[in-house]
């Protein structure tokens, strides 16, 4: 009996397995790398709500067809190729991320007449979200040129996920257009404020865009329609065909800088070598008809007899090619400067503001502004935290100190019954500088509630400005997401906002990468030629060098008359950027900036011989899930082997030699009475000798701090400690001090030449470029993080023409980052008004007799 029931027990799994059919393969990865293959959701009429079609009526009893592997290949290659290629959105300081309760993205996007005029336009954005977003009150809204042309529900976990919107007709116009996302997102199971830490949507930069034809109008007025690359950077090919001499690397530096500042807000990635192909990006092709005979097309420009541009169409699979010549060296550099110069800077009216607005709202002091010039709307918010952010570029020169304050003035209101805890929280650059507490549990409504910035947090170039208000209830416990109370705004915050921002101190730090990377300082100083220095010419340090320069380039927005040379002794006076493997390196150069050169070759002995090399989706390849995840720019990839292998370890030192044997004192647990012995200790704290011992102490390193800050005001030598290289670092950047704008020398190093050019290309990106500071910074591009090194001391150098005004303030500006001599002067005046007094009362009243 029990044999039969294994039987029909066998042959009942065996059915049912039969029916099931036969067992499921495993899900095909993306191309992404990880995780299930991607859900690919774009609608034929851009419609993305689009009604589920109906599902397939159900198939006849029996096993399915095996699907055919080829078949199913060759259908997933023909769905992709019907997929047009879009017009991807520049890289900008936000990176690509909409993160918390309610956030937004903008991006300018310049398109040509023929572009904007063609036929269904749509716009595309692909994107991936938390796990911990709630789909059904979460949701992404898509912006042109301020008019809302979709949404959808933000539902993409597990893999990316692909939505097209149709765009009306005549909603684009030729130059910049605006692109805008916003996101409100809420949390599955948490309504907590810290909860809103864990919602994010990422957008994918690869396959995001305005899907529209290629620019066959494209001309030298319209080049900043070249199309970026999938990590928003803009590829600019140099054509050689042979090495060039220095001469000629100067002249193609200087194109390179011309066209990043064409591009205005596209960041370049520079190759040297052959054409690129493609249909995003640009080739430059620069020197006299000599140095160019044999590109294929050059025929086309016709007879030079003095400066010339031309811009050759694409052929074939190659991209376009602008020709910049002349018939002398200097009728090239001419051909740079009028390139320099040209550029359309037309558009939408929210298209251009954005466009000036995506660099930072630029500032010199003593402004008044009110938020809504910087981008920030009026809001009601009904969640629990609410964050509104602005950027505000603040000088080169500006010397950041505790001299003055920028006042923000908040106009808005709060609702009542929110816990006591809720409070506004204002950070600069990452950093808190105030909170307001919200007391009042019936609400309230105010116009001008001042909050003081310190000036001290603010640094030369962009900084950002975040205003979260915190906003938790008590109801917030039961997480109730139907509640009518869930619906009610929490928070009012009025655009009429304003921020004062007082007069600022015009000098340059030194040693400081900021003001480097804000202006180009000291780079663009008057009277003095700055010095690119390549050791070692290669093909990769080439190419880190010429996008250092082009980023500087737009920084300063002006080309850079960089002299290229390969000597590293510089005249006096000379400003130098080194660029070059450490190994190549003059000891005595890295010396200057503070590092210690063999410091340096313990902990890239064994990087030296790695090879990398940045790609489009960066050094590995391949754009996974993971690195959306986690937010990474795109081109900060390293191969796994440049990962450091092992850290230095200190340098061995010779034993001492033993020391003659001591009376062996006696073992604390053999002291015959330990509480006497502490009693005696005790007593010894409050005694007199003590006490005066321990004045003195304080009194002799007081003294010492007053001596080291007397120095630094007379310029004395002071002893420089050598900067500690961070294990992890792939690339360094180093400033060595000066006392006036010439004679200062900053390095870029890495392990080798093609981890130079991986480094680079990952620093240049606006997200870490922006994050420079300090007198010494160093990059790990395998992430993009960046560790700075402050400077122990800091010299001001004058940049502007002498005012007693700008003077008061570099003054307040000195005594307030070296206290120890405010607080030595101010002793020595009173000192000097009591002898005054004393002197002064001697010879009044009546002497006793």
């Amino acid at each position: 009996m029990r044999a039969f029931a294994r039987v029909w027990l066998a042959l009942g799994i065996g059915l049912a397995l039969g029916c099931a059919g036969p067992f499921p393969e495993p899900r095909a990865q993306s191309f992404l790398g990880a995780g299930p293959a991607e859900r690919l959701t774009v609608p034929p009429t851009g419609d993305a709500l689009r009604v589920s079609p109906p599902p397939p009526s159900r198939p006849e009893p029996g096993p399915p067809p095996r699907p055919d592997p080829g078949a199913e290949a060759a259908r997933r290659l023909s769905v992709q190729a019907t997929i047009a290629a879009a017009r991807r959105f520049p890289a900008g300081t936000r990176g690509y991320r909409l993160a918390g309760e309610e956030d937004a993205l903008q991006f300018p996007v310049f398109l040509t007449e023929a572009q904007a005029r063609g036929p269904a336009a749509r716009l595309r954005v692909s994107y991936l979200s938390a796990i911990s977003v709630a789909p059904e009150s979460s949701e992404l809204t898509a912006l042109v040129n301020g008019t809302k042309v979709g949404w959808t529900r933000i539902q993409a976990p597990g893999a990316v996920k692909v939505v097209e919107f149709a765009l009306p007709e005549g909603l684009l116009k030729g130059g910049y257009n605006a692109v805008r996302f916003t996101a409100s997102q809420r949390h599955r199971v948490d309504c907590s404020p810290e909860a809103t830490y864990e919602l994010w949507t990422q957008i994918d930069s690869s396959r995001s865009g305005l899907v529209v034809a290629p620019a066959s109008d494209l001309d030298l007025k319209s080049l900043a329609a070249l199309e970026p690359d999938e990590s928003g950077a803009l590829p600019v090919g140099v054509v050689l065909t042979e090495k060039p001499s220095l001469e000629r690397l100067e002249r193609m530096i200087g194109a390179v800088q011309a066209v990043a500042l064409v591009g205005r807000l596209a960041r370049p990635a520079v190759t040297f070598g052959p054409p690129i192909a493609g249909r995003t990006g640009v080739n430059l092709l620069v020197g006299t008809p000599a140095e160019i005979r044999g590109i294929e097309g050059v025929e086309e420009i016709g007879p030079v007899t003095g400066p010339k541009l031309a811009l050759l169409a694409p052929r074939g699979n190659r991209a376009p090619v602008l020709v910049v010549t002349g018939t002398s060296d200097a009728e090239i550099r001419g051909a740079i400067a009028t390139l320099a110069a040209t550029g359309d800077a037309a558009g939408t009216p929210a298209g251009t503001r954005t466009a000036s607005l995506t660099r930072g709202f630029s500032v010199s002091g003593g402004e008044s502004l009110t938020l809504d010039r910087l981008g920030v709307a009026t809001r009601e918010f009904n969640g629990r935290l609410l964050r509104v952010g602005f950027e505000i570029r603040f000088p080169a020169d500006f010397v950041p100190a505790d001299y003055g304050k920028v006042m923000l003035h908040l106009a808005g209101g709060y609702a009542a019954g929110l816990d006591p805890s809720a409070q506004i929280v204002v950070d600069v650059n990452g950093r808190n500088a105030a909170s307001v507490p919200l007391p009042y549990t019936r609400g309230e409504v105010f116009e001008d509630n001042a909050i003081p910035l310190p000036l001290s947090l603010w640094r030369p170039g962009l900084n950002r400005v975040e205003i979260s208000a915190h906003l938790p209830m008590a109801a917030d416990r039961a997480c109730d997401m139907l509640a009518p109370s869930a619906r009610q705004a929490r928070f009012l915050f009025l655009d009429r906002t304003r921020l004062d921002i007082p007069a600022l101190a015009r000098a340059t730090r030194s040693p400081d990468l900021a003001a480097i990377k804000a202006g180009a300082v000291p780079f663009v100083a008057e009277g003095v030629r700055p010095r690119l220095v390549l050791p070692t010419p290669d093909r990769d340090s080439a190419d880190a060098a010429a996008m250092l320069a082009a980023r500087l380039a737009i920084a300063a927005k002006r080309v850079i008359d960089f002299e290229v040379t390969s000597d590293e002794r510089a005249p006096d006076g000379a400003v130098s950027l080194v660029v070059a493997p450490a190994r190549a390196l003059n000891p005595l150069t890295i010396e200057a900036v503070g590092l210690d050169p063999e410091q340096i070759r313990r902990i890239w002995e064994g990087r030296a011989e790695t090879v990398a090399t940045p790609g489009p989706f960066g050094t590995e390849g391949v754009l996974t899930l993971d690195r959306l995840r986690r937010n990474l720019p795109m081109r900060c990839a390293l191969p796994p082997a440049t990962m450091p292998l092992r850290v230095a370890a200190a340098a061995p030192v010779a034993p001492a030699p033993a020391p003659a044997p001591a009376p062996q004192a006696p073992r604390a647990d053999a002291d015959p009475d330990p509480l006497a012995r502490w009693g005696e200790n005790l007593r010894g704290t409050g005694s007199i000798p003590a006490v005066l011992g321990t004045a003195w102490g304080d009194l002799t390193r007081r003294a010492g701090q007053a001596r080291e800050a007397v120095q630094g005001l007379l310029r004395w030598p002071v002893v420089t400690e050598t900067v500690t290289v961070h294990p992890r670092a792939s690339l360094i950047v180093a400033e060595g001090s000066g006392e006036k704008l010439g004679g200062r020398t900053v390095v870029v190093t890495a392990p080798n030449a093609s981890m130079l050019k991986a480094s680079v290309s990952c620093l240049v990106d606006p997200v870490v470029w922006t994050r420079l500071v300090g007198r010494a910074a160093f990059l790990d591009a395998s992430d993009g993080s960046l560790s700075i090194v402050e400077p122990d001391r800091v010299e001001l150098v004058e940049t502007q023409p002498w005012a007693l005004a700008n003077f008061r303030l570099v003054s307040a500006a000195w005594l307030s980052l070296n206290p120890a001599f405010y607080v030595g002067m101010t002793l020595l005046m009173a000192l000097c008004l009591g002898l005054a007094t004393t002197s002064l009362v001697r010879q009044l009243g009546r002497k006793n007799r």
